[in-house]
């Protein structure tokens, strides 16, 4: 079936455009496939609070070409020899139908063309309400990375230090307050990378809150670290009785929530799903009794 070369003209809901890919159309395929000898890749879309990356994973270069990629105006990327724009798609009569079809199928998401200056497009579909501003291109060589499963394993492993729980006195007493604080760890945020591919992607996780469990059911959450002693700490608790009702030793534990980001090749940051860590320690609690003895 021969093919025909023709110019989509689009009306997006963002206004009359200029981008006019071109691409071929088979009259009995109301679908649309790039030009026949073009370059072949991967392209897949990353959404975060802060905007889109679009990635382009190359299984083939040309010799000699860079995997680096810097960002430029209006989402465009250079990379692996690749320079690449992503602007909004113009909706014409021509692809009508197309669009109405696709459409249903990406609900609050308008489509966008990805170009190169070696002929290679393609189409992905964004949220309404991105700008130009707020997406990214970044070209991959080698084998396609998924940054997000990257990010997941990084978080697995992320190195948290060997935390343990501060307490003075070392033993505690029945009605006298015990104060506590987290040794070992300052609250500063936390980072682990690594590079796939000629993509750097880097976690992030921040400490966001501290659960203290006290060990004869008594808790508090807190902010605070708390403060190393001779410093008088605001974590503190006072036991009504001693440990020897728990076998010698109450399990003094501190659990850390930590909020998780990560991003690729220093692009914007996404969220990833908050994580915990708790640490514990065994704390003896005595009680004094006063013991009468007769002259």
């Amino acid at each position: 079936m021969a093919k025909r070369l023709f110019v989509i003209a689009i009306v997006a809901a963002a206004g009359l455009l200029l981008a006019r890919p071109a691409w071929a159309d088979d009259p009995e395929d109301d679908g649309y496939t790039p030009q026949p000898g073009l370059p072949e890749a991967n392209v897949s879309v990353e959404s975060g609070p802060d905007g889109v990356t679009i990635y382009i994973a190359v299984s083939e270069t040309t010799p000699g070409s860079s995997s680096d990629s810097s960002s430029g105006d209006a989402g465009s990327t250079s990379g692996g020899g690749w320079s690449c724009t992503a602007d909004v798609m113009n909706i014409g009569n021509a692809t009508r139908e197309w669009f109405e079809r696709e459409s249903a199928l990406h609900p609050d998401q308008a489509p966008w063309v990805v170009q190169c200056d070696n002929g290679f497009m393609s189409i992905v579909w964004l949220p309404l309400d991105v700008g130009a501003s707020e997406v990214s291109v970044v070209v991959v060589e080698g084998d396609p990375v998924d940054p997000a499963t990257v990010a997941a394993e990084l978080l697995d492993h992320i190195p948290v230090p060997a935390i343990t729980v501060g307490v003075n006195p070392e033993v505690g007493l029945v009605a006298l307050p015990s104060w506590f604080w987290v040794e070992g760890y300052d609250g500063l945020p936390i980072t682990a990378s690594d590079t796939l591919a000629g993509t750097t992607v880097e976690v992030e996780i921040t400490p966001t809150g501290y659960r203290w469990t006290f060990g004869d059911g008594a808790t508090v959450e807190s902010n605070s670290l708390g403060q190393r002693y001779p410093e008088e700490s605001d974590i503190r608790h006072t036991y009504e009785q001693s440990s020897l009702s728990v076998g010698g030793a109450f399990p003094v534990s501190v659990e850390i929530t930590f909020s998780a980001r990560y991003r690729v090749d220093g692009g914007p940051w996404q969220p990833l799903d908050p994580i915990t860590r708790s640490f514990t320690t065994a704390y003896p609690v005595q009680q004094l009794q006063s013991i009468l003895t007769g002259s």
